[in-house]
């Protein structure tokens, strides 16, 4: 009886780890993405893409998994062939860890435009076509802003977490803050093909950027004040 008074007293006393609770942000920014655009009708034959939150490791055959042995899910991602928008748990709280929760309505508004391109039948050539999707990830949540309840002070994280993650296939860290920035409708810049080949090829003359790709802390540097270049998904596509 003491063993069994003692064990209990232990995990008593014993520190709990406190994990933050992303679920709220995934399920809110989920909803949002999901109503708004079955509600708008410049997609409305557009069909949005099914979204699965799975813990990391989840196994996935077939479409975009290994058929016979399966592959591990590691890092959220959009299967084009299934049209599935695969959200890593582990991943997300990491993220929200570092950033906060602005930061999981800037991936998953990343995975949607990816959708997105889908449905208009847009492949790029990498770093482009991650350059695409961050630009429409901010339009997407631009337009969300209110109901998800983004700050101005979220926008910096989101431009931070942007920068942070850059790479040879999704663009440097100045190009995906650039193109997120664009997207949301604080850079005189689209999303469309031409704009994002000349962010690539460094052609973009806006001081902003020359910011972001001269100091880690350019992103500090935006107007949060106003928004003064306001886009829709297809007008910032140029369709």
């Amino acid at each position: 009886m003491k063993k069994y008074l003692f064990a209990i007293l232990t995990l008593l006393l014993l520190p709990i780890p406190v994990k933050s609770d992303i679920n709220k942000s995934i399920d809110q920014t989920t909803q949002y993405l999901m109503k708004n655009w079955r509600s708008d009708e410049t997609l409305k034959k557009l069909y949005p893409p099914q979204v699965l939150s799975v813990p990391t490791g989840t196994k996935v055959y077939g479409g975009c998994g290994e058929f016979v042995q399966g592959d591990h899910i590691g890092g959220s991602l959009y299967c084009p062939y299934t049209h599935t928008v695969f959200l890593d748990n582990s991943q997300l709280q990491a993220f929200y860890d570092a950033f906060g929760s602005s930061s999981i309505a800037y991936i998953i508004a990343h995975e949607f435009s990816h959708a997105l391109q889908r449905e208009f039948e847009i492949q790029l050539e990498d770093p482009n076509h991650e350059l695409q999707a961050d630009c429409l990830a901010g339009v997407f949540i631009a337009e969300g802003s209110e109901e998800l309840g983004i700050t101005r002070q979220d926008v910096l994280a989101m431009s931070w977490a942007a920068y942070n993650i850059g790479g040879k296939v999704h663009g440097t860290g100045a190009q995906r803050s650039y193109s997120l920035l664009a997207g949301m409708g604080r850079a005189n810049s689209d999303c469309t093909t031409s704009s994002i080949q000349k962010l690539v090829d460094g052609e973009i003359s806006d001081p902003l950027y020359g910011k972001l790709n001269s100091m880690r802390s350019g992103y500090k540097n935006q107007d949060l004040n106003l928004t003064p270049y306001p886009k829709t998904a297809k007008g910032a596509l140029g369709i």
